[in-house]
């Protein structure tokens, strides 16, 4: 009998395609909308970082980015009022993808 080695699995093949397709899908399923904040929620959030930073305080911010909520601890940086964005943890957050700070009490 003859052995017809590599070629008997390439039909196979397009099952790594699928895989990916699926996981693609279910990435994007999983992915939520930036979190709509009025004007005076968007306010007090900007005068909290600024405080935060200006008193070394500790902090606990929620933001929101590539579809996701992602969370961070720890002290403020670097901020940016020109540009609006803060680093915290060398991860650098614009202003506009903040949706939650709170003081961290140690």
């Amino acid at each position: 009998m003859l052995d017809r080695g590599i070629i008997k699995w390439q039909p196979f093949n397009s099952c790594f395609d699928s895989k990916q397709i699926i996981r693609d899908v279910t990435a994007n399923k999983n992915r939520i909308n930036l979190p709509v904040l009025s004007d005076d929620q968007i306010h007090i959030l900007e005068e909290k970082t600024i405080n935060a930073y200006n008193l070394k305080m500790n902090i606990h911010l929620l933001y929101y980015y590539d579809g996701a909520i992602k969370e961070l601890n720890g002290k403020i940086s670097y901020l940016d009022i020109n540009s609006r964005k803060i680093i915290l943890n060398n991860i650098s957050v614009y202003f506009s993808q903040i949706i939650k700070i709170n003081e961290l009490n140690f």
